[in-house]
């Protein structure tokens, strides 16, 4: 469970201060510094796509095989599973690529970064590798986003660059929690700001749509509009009080399922059939014996 935690109660809002801040020193400042996904995670990635990637390939020729020879019988089920195997394979090929070509690199005077600028389903296909002076950078803008409704809220922290030329460079987004060590954007965006002598733009809660997200579409309407502390604290209240209803519904069930296992217990089918299969006892009749 993951709830949602307002900004505005675990950090400042810094929209009303824009002055830049002064320029820090030491290590955050100082020397080159590299964040990339390990050679684990890319050779973990890499088996598990090569090892699965045969079966999924051979579910097209088997599909069509089945088709063309009016083999309707499990062809359905067959569809299903091929349908579900695609978006298992497509999220294992999203982290392969994350994984393989995402990179910042800081240096001395600019900073190297390889990560994608597409949304949703074309975010591995739009990988951009570009130096960006400290000098060009105006500001870092961090904004925290909903997704889902009561179910299950989801908070992610987004960062992006804006340059002095009015452009943006995409940073990421990091769950707040369950960070990625590897490429924790939000830091990364602290860095930057801190070398660049840039200041860092809070850009409140906002609501968004998880499908419109993972297809890459632009928010709209109410979705850029800032979310308040209270309708922060009214999603948790809901979300609290849902899982307690499904907490309490599943150990009830659980609770009715183990009496019905019972022989002394009238719930269930348990004593009814064994009241069946038992019946009055029969006495075999006398034997008839010369």
């Amino acid at each position: 469970m993951v709830e949602a935690t307002s900004g505005a109660e675990n950090a400042p809002q810094k929209e009303t201060a824009k002055a830049s801040r002064p320029k820090p020193t030491g290590a955050l400042t100082e020397g080159r510094e590299r964040f990339q996904a390990g050679a684990g995670r890319t050779i973990s990635f890499s088996l598990i796509f090569l090892l699965l990637l045969p079966f999924f390939v051979s579910l097209g020729p088997m599909l069509f095989w089945r088709v063309s020879q009016g083999h309707w019988a499990g062809t359905v089920g067959l569809a299903i599973l091929a349908v579900a195997f695609t978006a298992i394979m497509y999220l294992i090929f999203v982290e392969l690529i994350f994984s393989i070509r995402s990179r910042v690199v800081f240096g001395e005077k600019t900073v190297r970064l390889s990560l994608p600028q597409g949304r949703g389903l074309m975010s591995p296909f739009s990988y951009e590798l570009r130096d960006i002076p400290y000098e060009d950078i105006a500001a870092i803008e961090i904004r925290r986003e909903v997704y889902g409704g009561t179910l299950a809220p989801v908070m992610m922290k987004g960062a992006r660059i804006r340059l002095k030329d009015g452009s943006y460079y995409r940073l990421g987004y990091v769950n707040e929690a369950n960070v990625d060590p590897c490429l924790p954007f939000t830091e990364i965006g602290e860095k930057i700001a801190a070398r660049a002598d840039a200041e860092i733009i809070d850009g409140g809660d906002v609501r968004r749509s998880a499908m419109k997200k993972f297809l890459g579409l632009m928010a709209v309407g109410r979705e850029v509009a800032p979310i308040e502390p209270e309708e922060i604290k009214a999603l948790n209240a809901r979300h609290n009080l849902m899982m307690t209803i499904m907490v309490g519904s599943l150990v009830l069930l659980v609770g009715l399922g183990i009496a019905s296992e019972r022989d002394d217990s009238h719930i269930g089918h348990a004593a009814l059939l064994g009241s069946i299969w038992s019946g009055p006892a029969t006495v075999p009749p006398p034997s008839t014996g010369r």
